[in-house]
């Protein structure tokens, strides 16, 4: 595995409490909303090896075939899975993984994993951003483990030197999508090219962060390809090589491509209590209405982790999010400070320019049906952001319950305090019998055979496929029947080995380049209206 920087040590917030230690007890029937951390010890605990007093780290199992460590080891393949629940194991190692302190990435096997209140950053926040990958106009990225730079007029507006903004990450982007749909600004231009902004039930913001992993930076460095004419040269028109990451492998002792997205929801008091249950970072984020910069907390609510290795071709895709972020769709949501679930929501109407509203209207409600795209777009001069009721559609999968009751438990026994105990694996997609590598280029979509679930079972993390949770009655919401359809940056449909990120080579769109929109009306033609746009702070 390659060498990795070392971010700032941990920093700690004042007056945080401490949370005991909770565990879930093992069953077979759909536990109550929200309650995933925290119930009472089992009766039968899962095997759990107790924490080493030498350098070794504490290990657990996980599953018949799956030992997890804890520890900054990435795992680079899937060995002897054969089953759901091997695969969620081999994700929850991936996530503890990767969400080791970095301070702590020196070899230091004790270090406490998930201190409530350390802003220090983990280890998949070394990786480098997709902002730094494909800098505007095709230009070349900088070297691996250069710090994001911000601009220092975006510095002054926040009151944050250059050095703090070091161990702060820099956000403004308001949607998950807009890797895949951009309209030109921070604004995701999907589901149907309508905002898709969340916001959360306190009424502040969600930002979202993409990082890739060391070896896919490297390879799309030395091939040019942050830069839109070199992945058109490289696929030379069908007659030349194609798009294919690097893959993780034990053999060669590399980790391969990793794609990580996290959501990360503003944080209005982080000396509260409350927060002592997520993990937090210091921010710099632009303010949607104003466009200006500012200093903030943000807690981590959802994570996708997606891994191409030697046994997985075609990626591992892993969705994880935060135990309190919504509650099942139509169960009793209980007593339950939900991130995006208020029992006493009220509907919102708000006066507005013409030129936020998807319609061109003055006057917008937002109900509180769940799961409805936002009626309005962010951006300067625009209302900001309310809060959006959200349901989970598709309960947690049986074999990842399982999975995440081991691992809490696991946790909650080798680090009582943990934030990460509160953090749920919602599903895994892997492939039973993957296809291999193309050796030309092909078009989208591309092929993924043996998908384990079936590409029929939706997929959605409550965070980042809030409005597209169950698909459309033809095709299930779930990574592969998104990412098969992604390209090379251009209008040519060269696949991108299941990766959106290669879209964003070059310059992106022009401020106010149109963007077509469904047709609100049956039977009228769609309207193209001029998005705002969402300013760049990274230099």
């Amino acid at each position: 595995m390659s060498s990795l920087p070392v971010s700032l040590g941990r920093l700690a917030l004042p007056g945080l409490l401490v949370l005991g230690a909770c565990v879930n007890r093992p069953s077979n029937q759909e536990p109550q909303a929200g309650t995933e951390a925290q119930k009472a010890p089992p009766k039968a605990p899962p095997e759990i090896k107790a924490p080493s007093t030498g350098k070794r780290a504490p290990w657990f199992s996980c599953s018949g075939t799956q030992n997890i460590h804890f520890g900054p080891g990435i795992p680079p393949d899937m060995s002897r899975v054969s089953s759901q629940l091997d695969a969620n194991c081999f994700a929850w190692a991936e996530f503890i993984s990767l969400n080791w302190p970095s301070a702590a990435m020196g070899g230091t096997a004790d270090a406490f994993f998930g201190t409530p209140g350390d802003l220090g950053s983990v280890q998949w926040q070394t990786f480098m951003s997709k902002q730094q990958l494909f800098p505007p106009e095709g230009g070349t990225p900088p070297p691996w483990g250069t710090p994001p730079s911000i601009s220092e007029d975006c510095l002054a507006e926040a009151n944050v030197s250059s050095q703090q903004a070091r161990s702060m990450l820099a956000l403004n982007v308001v949607s998950k999508f807009e890797t895949q749909f951009t309209s030109g600004s921070g604004n995701q231009a999907f589901p149907l090219a309508l905002p898709s902004w969340l916001g959360a039930a306190h009424g502040t913001n969600v930002w979202y962060d993409v990082r890739v992993s060391q070896p896919e930076y490297a390879y799309i460095v030395d091939e040019g390809l942050y830069n839109a004419a070199n992945q058109q040269a490289l696929v030379d028109g069908g007659t030349g090589r194609p798009l294919v990451n690097p893959m993780g492998s034990r053999q060669a002792n590399t980790i391969g491509s990793l794609e990580l997205k996290a959501a990360w929801m503003e944080v209005p008091n982080p000396a509260d209590g409350r927060w002592n249950a997520y993990k937090l970072s210091p921010a710099v984020v632009v303010e949607p209405t104003t466009q200006k910069c500012r200093a903030t907390t943000v807690a981590l609510v959802g994570f996708h982790i997606v891994h191409k290795t030697v046994s997985q071709p075609t990626w591992i895709w892993a969705t994880f999010e935060h135990v309190n972020n919504a509650p099942d769709h139509g169960a009793d949501p209980g007593t339950t400070s939900w991130n995006f679930y208020d029992p006493q929501c009220r509907p919102r109407t708000i006066e507005l320019d013409k030129s936020c509203s998807v319609d061109g209207s003055t006057s917008v409600t937002v109900d509180c049906t769940p799961n409805v795209s936002p009626p309005y777009w962010l951006g300067e001069g625009c209302p900001a952001p309310v809060p959006i009721q959200v349901t989970r559609l598709t309960p947690i999968d049986p074999a990842a319950r399982t999975a995440n009751q081991t691992v809490q438990a696991a946790i909650a026994q080798n680090y009582p305090d943990s934030v990460w105990k509160n953090y749920i694996l919602v599903n895994t997609l892997w492939s039973t019998a993957p296809g291999p590598n193309p050796t030309t280029p092909v078009k989208t979509p591309l092929p993924f055979t043996g998908a384990t679930p079936p590409l029929n079972v939706p997929i959605a993390n409550t965070t980042m496929e809030t409005y597209i949770q169950t698909g459309s009655p033809e095709e299930a919401s779930n990574c592969i029947n998104c990412h098969k359809n992604a390209s090379i940056a251009g209008d040519s449909e060269w696949a991108s080995d299941y990766s959106f990120l290669f879209g964003l080579a070059s310059a992106s769109p022009p401020p106010g380049r149109p963007l077509k929109l469904r047709s609100l009306v049956p039977g009228k033609p769609p309207k193209v209206v001029y998005p705002p746009t969402m300013r760049r702070i990274l230099r």
